[in-house]
């Protein structure tokens, strides 16, 4: 199936640069038909210097929603002015990825997450249907689901897995009704659902990061629109940066990764321990062993941490 949708990748200055080096590898392995990202003034420069080509463009976050409006909603319910940018941040960028809706020509976007690089080419159309795909990993944050059934009564997590995959394709219409239908509730305080979302959150959760975009939209889609989406497990590495260096990584590096990973996550303030280097980049270790059982055995030692599952 033919994929005309554009892909919106959020980002900061300091997070562009940061992963720079692996952004041809966006435009080689990534589906759609543009990549627009999406940040300040500063973030548009970055992207015009960038030589990425024409498939790379840049949308200004302010034109989506002003971020000010939502840093007057944080200071609102906090009750305080000095609020750090970083904390309304967390949840702007969000409530960014559920607004572009109302501006997209196409049926879908796809949002995907600045800090993760695709290791192939992929689709998010099964091939023999042509029905769009909603990605699982496995997580569980209960504080997400709290915000969830405040802003939707009769609501829950009903699935064992989560949406929450660095990624998402949105279809616009879905989209659209599920805000509105966000807005139209009068228990909460606000007009805007970026508003209600800020107060349906216990203050002392704001900090927390208490609202999850991804698990709200594919659990609205589980109750609503159940025949919408065909659901498929999505393997990444999300402590790729645990791990990994994003400067190093050479095109066999990224052949091997792909094996068993569609992407590779390199988190804010993740870098590489000193009893992880020369491992996962290791060319004789990947003669030897997979990176799936290479990170099997890694997580052996993980302790109250993430943990990736295979089927």
């Amino acid at each position: 199936m033919q994929e005309n949708y554009d892909v919106l990748i959020v980002t900061t200055a300091k997070d562009y640069l940061r992963l720079q080096c692996n952004y041809p590898r966006l435009i080689q392995n990534m589906p759609g038909r543009r990549l627009l990202f999406v940040g300040n003034e500063e973030v548009g420069r970055l992207v015009a210097e960038s030589g990425l080509g024409e498939r790379v463009g840049f949308l200004a976050e302010d034109d989506i929603i002003p971020f000010a409006a939502v840093h007057g909603v944080m200071q609102e319910v906090l009750g305080r002015e000095d609020v750090p940018r970083g904390i309304t941040g967390w949840y702007y960028q969000q409530f960014l990825k559920m607004q572009y809706h109302a501006q997209c020509g196409d049926a879908y976007y796809l949002v995907w997450d600045g800090d993760t690089v695709p290791c192939k080419p992929f689709s998010m159309f099964q091939e023999e249907s042509g029905i769009p795909y909603l990605d699982l990993k496995h997580e569980c944050h209960e504080e997400y689901f709290r915000t969830l059934e405040k802003l939707l009564p009769g609501m829950r997590k009903c699935i064992e897995k989560s949406f929450i995959a660095e990624h998402m394709l949105i279809n616009c219409e879905i989209m659209r009704e599920l805000i509105r239908d966000i807005q139209a509730n009068e228990q909460i305080p606000g007009e805007r659902f970026y508003e209600k979302v800020l107060h349906a959150i216990d203050p002392k959760q704001l900090t927390s990061n208490s609202f999850s975009e991804f698990e709200t939209y594919g659990t609205y889609v589980a109750f609503r629109h159940p025949t919408a989406y065909r659901l498929r497990n999505w393997n990444s590495f999300r402590y790729a940066g645990e791990f990994l260096d994003p400067h190093t990584l050479d095109d066999e590096d990224y052949e091997w990764l792909g094996r068993d990973f569609f992407a590779l996550s390199f988190e804010k303030g993740h870098t590489v321990r000193p009893d992880h280097r020369n491992l996962f980049d290791n060319k004789e270790y990947q003669s030897k062993l997979s990176a799936r059982r290479m990170l099997e055995i890694a997580q052996e030692e993980f302790k109250d941490s993430y943990i990736e599952v295979w089927e």
